[in-house]
C-alpha cells in the first residue's frame, strides 16, 4: 500500500525557502539541497599496485636569471608497480623559509604560477593522457622558477599517485 505523500512550499518571512513534507500523521522540515559535482578522476583509482622512482638526469640541470633564478632539469618517472598511475601530480616545494617559488612546470603538464613573493609549494596535476601504465617511464623538463637568486636553494620535487605511490629527488642550486 502506497502512503500518500504531499510537498507543498510555505513561503513566509520566517521560514524562507524550506519545504514541509507531510507523509502520513508526521511531519518533518527539509531544507533544500544545493547539489555540488567533485572533479572526476582522469583515470580509476582501483586495482592493483603502482609503485613510482624518479631520478634526476646527470648533466641536465640548468640555471640562470637574477634576481629571479629559472632552473631546468630532467626527470625520469617510472611506474614499477603492476597497474596504471592514477591522478598522476607533481610538487615543487622549497626548503627552508627562504625557498619560494614563482612558477613550476613538467613537460606538457599544466604549468602552475604564483605572483608576490612566491609559494613555499606549488602542484601541477598530469593530463589523463599523461599517465604511465605499468612497468612505464617518461622523462620529463621540470622547470621552476625560484622568486630569489641570492644564495644556494634546495627544492625537493615529489611525483605521486591518487594510489598511494611516491618518489622524490632533491635539486639544489648553486650561487
Amino acid at each position: 500500500m502506497r502512503e500518500n505523500i504531499t510537498s507543498e512550499t510555505i513561503r513566509t518571512s520566517s521560514m524562507g525557502r524550506r519545504t514541509l513534507v507531510r507523509a502520513g500523521a508526521t511531519a518533518a522540515w527539509t531544507v533544500p539541497v544545493i547539489a555540488m559535482a567533485a572533479p572526476a578522476h582522469a583515470t580509476s583509482c582501483s586495482g592493483g599496485t603502482t609503485t613510482l622512482t624518479a631520478v634526476t638526469l646527470s648533466g641536465t640541470k640548468t640555471q640562470s636569471g637574477s634576481p629571479k633564478l629559472t632552473v631546468t632539469v630532467q626527470v625520469q618517472v617510472c611506474n614499477t608497480g603492476d597497474s596504471q598511475t592514477c591522478d598522476l601530480y607533481a610538487t615543487a616545494t622549497g626548503n627552508g623559509a627562504s625557498t619560494r617559488l614563482n612558477a613550476f612546470s613538467v613537460g606538457d603538464w599544466p604549468a602552475v604560477t604564483t605572483g608576490g613573493a612566491g609559494s613555499a609549494t606549488l602542484t601541477t596535476i598530469a593530463p589523463a593522457n599523461e599517465q604511465l601504465g605499468a612497468g612505464g617511464c617518461s622523462t620529463y623538463l621540470v622547470s621552476y622558477l625560484l622568486h630569489d637568486a641570492s644564495g644556494t636553494h634546495t627544492v625537493t620535487l615529489t611525483f605521486a599517485t591518487g594510489n598511494g605511490a611516491m618518489a622524490t629527488v632533491n635539486v639544489t642550486t648553486v650561487k
